[in-house]
Order: structure tokens, then sequence, then C-alpha cells
């Protein structure tokens, strides 16, 4: 949850993964549904309250 949000980022992996990363879980059925995609200012926006800086 984001700011009252929940917010799913879909990108592709920032680092090749050693371990697979795939659920399945037959009794727990999921669904996605896409509402719109977010313009370029938005997502800078979105991110700053996201990215982790050290």
């Amino acid at each position: 949850m984001v700011e009252g949000r929940r917010l799913l980022v879909l990108d592709e992996p920032t680092y090749p993964r050693s371990w697979n990363a795939e659920r399945f879980f037959p009794m727990l059925p999921g669904t996605a549904e896409l509402t719109r995609v977010l313009p370029a200012g938005e997502v800078r926006t979105w991110f700053t309250h996201t990215s982790w800086t050290p």
C-alpha cells in the first residue's frame, strides 16, 4: 500500500534471479484487471514514493 492505494509495478527484473519465483496455489485463484496505463509524469511521481536510495 502506498498512500492508501495498492500499487503493482510490472517491469523487467533489475537483475537475473537464481531461483524460480513462480508460485502455484490451485485453491487460491487470482485475477488482475488493467484499468489504465499511467502517463510518464504520473509514473515519476509514484516512483519518488517507492524508490529506495541508500
